[in-house]
């Protein structure tokens, strides 16, 4: 069955129709908008075009837009889309419909040739010692880098997409293989050429190169502790919130090398929002973090005083406090009181909401936005475990629409759940929102391997008994047995240990359950808006609890 999708929303749907369908896009596009926007953002292939669909070009095409995870789009535009005659085991075979198959080595590798090149993946010293679990906390972000490695391997990733495009109906066997999207083009986005831009507003330009030079003299007066340097920059609209190639921002600079009045220039400026002090580079690290490796006890102080979350882990689990190099920092750490954090990050993310608003300049931002935050929320409460508000959050959502929601690394919250270890969040978001039991993630994992992997052994329970499949790969050909963290959880796999039925913990909302057959949409809402009273009745009562408890 076709689904209708608006020029806009083609990029998410694109990539979203392989996580929920794991069939690669077929677009009906009358109009030729959307491969318009394609054209600038793809490896495209025409039809109209002389050499364009040989066997030799497509193959090429294919294996480049594997390496380097690009789309590969084939426009047939009013040409009948007879994608089958193009099939040829060694130079484009059919399973390339397929994501699973085309990912496997035996597969791909018939279409490799010896004087194929591929861009190379360099990696540099501090990478690779990151990848040993060795703590790399500072090369400055203009030093040169030693490499340690050039690896110019064919090394297929998984953010490919195949995307066929046609202008007519396609034909019944494509339609089974693919997933139908029929872009939907108003005339007057036809007229205006809104193919070129995804049919949004033109994008803004790139940071101008005055711009780059700004944030990267900030960065390096940062680091060095230039106080009068870094205020001339902060005036002449360097970005606070610059990073690094580290993902390091100025703060984090200045935090690292204890530079105390610095950090609170940083911190002041545009205050409570020019800064953001829980900004983590690309090993995790936040500048509290930093600082308190160095064992900058009275920056570790003021950090916390501004909202700095002593509770935020790096990408190995560590806190700042067990990081902490000196007893002077560690005291301050313990002596925090954490709900002074709270506080301190509602009245960043208050502010930040209004400045959000000031920025926002159609309908279409405003959207943007909403999902957004909506995401950020349902990701924030399902790592926490907090399925009461989880709960109350949902019900707001289409059921259809909830599983949707992905973070930036493809995550919808079942896989969040179960990496987290919150078996009663995953027995709800199967049971009363009907998640799907087997959604993959940008790198092809599934709940199940998600949890196996962690060692989570309720989760998996929860999701064997609803059907979940371990044997699944993930875009590094690994299934939930492969990656699982011991025989014991290997065994629940296999369904020695799992319960008969999922355990499903007592909540408001089982009223709002429609059993087959289903009722009357008026009767429906009815159990609904009463599950959702005593939903936040009970999130406002467990409130009252915990400020209670912490008056005491």
């Amino acid at each position: 069955m076709a689904k209708t999708i608006k020029l806009r929303d083609i990029t998410t749907q694109l990539n979203d129709c392989v996580y929920t369908t794991a069939k690669y896009p077929l677009l009906v596009d009358a109009t030729g908008q959307a491969c318009q926007f394609l054209k600038y953002r793809s490896r495209y292939l025409s039809i109209l075009k002389k050499g364009d669909f040989e066997k030799e070009t497509l193959r090429k095409a294919l294996v480049q837009a594997l390496h380097n995870g690009a789309w590969l789009v084939l426009d047939f535009d009013t040409v009948d889309c007879d994608l089958e005659s193009y099939f040829e085991k060694d130079h484009f075979p059919e399973l390339v419909l397929s994501p699973h198959e085309l990912f496997l080595e035996e597969n791909y590798t018939a279409l490799l040739r010896p004087s194929d090149e591929f861009a190379a993946k360099v990696t540099y010293e501090h990478q690779a010692a990151m990848a040993e679990g060795a703590f790399q906390d500072r090369t400055k972000c203009h030093a040169p880098e030693r490499v340690a490695d050039i690896n110019k391997k064919f090394d297929p990733k998984d953010s490919f997409r195949l995307v066929v495009a046609t202008k007519q109906e396609p034909p019944a066997k494509l339609a089974e293989q693919m997933i139908i999207l029929k872009v939907d083009v108003s005339e007057v986005e036809v007229k205006e050429n809104a193919g070129r831009w995804g049919g949004q507003e033109k994008k803004e330009k790139e940071k101008s190169k005055e711009q780059v030079k700004l944030d990267d003299d900030l960065l390096e007066f940062a680091f060095d502790g230039d106080l009068e340097a870094v205020q001339k920059l902060l005036e002449q609209s360097a970005d606070p919130n610059a990073k690094d190639g580290r993902g390091n921002t100025p703060l984090s600079e200045a935090a690292v090398q204890g530079h105390r009045g610095l950090v609170r220039c940083l911190l002041d400026w545009k205050a409570p929002i020019g800064s953001n002090p829980n900004s983590q580079g690309s090993d995790g690290r936040t500048a509290l973090h930093r600082a308190c490796f160095q064992g900058h006890h009275e920056v570790a102080q003021l950090l916390l005083e501004r909202g700095s979350d002593p509770r935020t882990k790096d990408r190995h689990g560590e806190l700042p406090f067990d990081m902490a190099s000196n007893d002077e920092t560690r005291a301050v750490l313990e002596a925090w009181d954490t709900a002074k954090t709270d506080a301190l990050k509602e009245e960043r993310a208050a502010a930040q909401d209004v400045e959000d608003e000031k920025n926002v300049r159609n309908e279409e931002e405003r959207l943007q936005l909403a999902r957004q935050k909506i995401t950020a929320k349902l990701c924030e409460l399902t790592e926490k475990g907090e399925k009461t508000s989880l709960q109350t959050e949902l019900m707001d959502l289409d059921r259809k629409e909830a599983q949707s929601y992905r973070d930036d690394k493809g995550n919808n919250i079942l896989h969040l759940a179960a990496a987290n270890g919150r078996h009663e969040i995953v027995s709800m978001l199967l049971e009363e929102f009907g998640f799907a039991v087997n959604p993959r993630d940008s790198k092809g994992w599934t709940p199940i391997s998600i949890a196996a992997f962690h060692g989570h052994k309720k989760v998996c329970q929860v999701l064997m008994a609803k059907k979940a499949d371990p044997s699944i790969e993930n875009a590094y050909r690994k299934d939930a047995f492969t990656v699982a963290k011991d025989d014991e959880i290997r065994e629940v796999l296999k369904g020695v240990d799992a319960p008969a039925q999922a355990p499903v913990a007592a909540s408001p909302s089982e009223v709002m359950l429609t059993p087959p057959g289903g009722e009357e949409d008026g009767e429906a809402d009815k159990p609904k808006a009463k599950a959702k009273g005593k939903a936040k009745a009970a999130s406002k009562s467990s409130g009252k609890a915990k400020a209670k408890a912490k008056g005491r």
